[in-house]
């Protein structure tokens, strides 16, 4: 987020505190009531109402604007040698690279989720059009666990489920490149 955007975000979030600020001493107070040569008691209680409406969206304003940092989730288990922890963006991280074994495969995102003993793992993926696709993810599926279990030593996998997204014929592929077909 760019500093002049921030620098908006802040001067919103006050002019909006205190637009509120002042519309509801303005109805608190008896003395600057009559200065606004409102007498009826409706319009003193929807005048202060608003006011409240203006600071609640203020503070609305600040909440939602906080970015809360995701916490990083690890994988862990024991070996011979003692504790391991990976985290599980490093696992899919890990499991990424395999999309280029996968002549097929446009784009892939995995995420993984553990569990207790296990874990799982969710592939999305967006393949080009070929009559095997359910033969691909059934690839797929077997050379994510023969990945983890070999090179990661990580063998409580429980299911892993991929997902096609999208799948892009030679000719929608073609033109996403800017050539043309006839």
């Amino acid at each position: 987020m760019s500093i002049w955007h921030r620098l908006f975000r802040m001067l919103a979030l006050v002019a909006l505190t205190l637009t509120g600020l002042i519309i509801t001493l303005s109805a608190i107070s008896a003395r600057h009531w009559e200065a606004y040569l409102l007498q009826a008691r409706e319009e003193r209680l929807l005048v202060l109402a608003f006011g409240w409406g203006l600071i609640a969206m203020a503070l609305l304003f600040l909440v939602t604007g906080i970015k809360r940092k995701r916490k990083t989730r690890f994988l862990s288990f024991e070996n011979e040698g003692g504790r391991v922890r990976i985290s599980t963006d490093a696992i899919a991280d890990y499991l990424a690279k395999l999309a280029a074994e996968f002549p097929t495969v446009i784009r892939m995102t995995i995420r993984v989720v553990p569990l207790k003993a296990s874990l799982d793992i969710v592939v999305d993926i967006r393949v080009k059009a070929d009559p095997q696709i359910h033969e691909i993810c059934e690839t797929l599926q077997s050379r994510i666990r023969e990945s983890l279990a070999g090179g990661l030593g990580i063998r409580d996998v429980r299911r892993v489920e991929v997902s096609v997204n999208e799948i892009n014929s030679e000719r929608a592929a073609a033109r996403k490149d800017g050539d043309s077909v006839q």
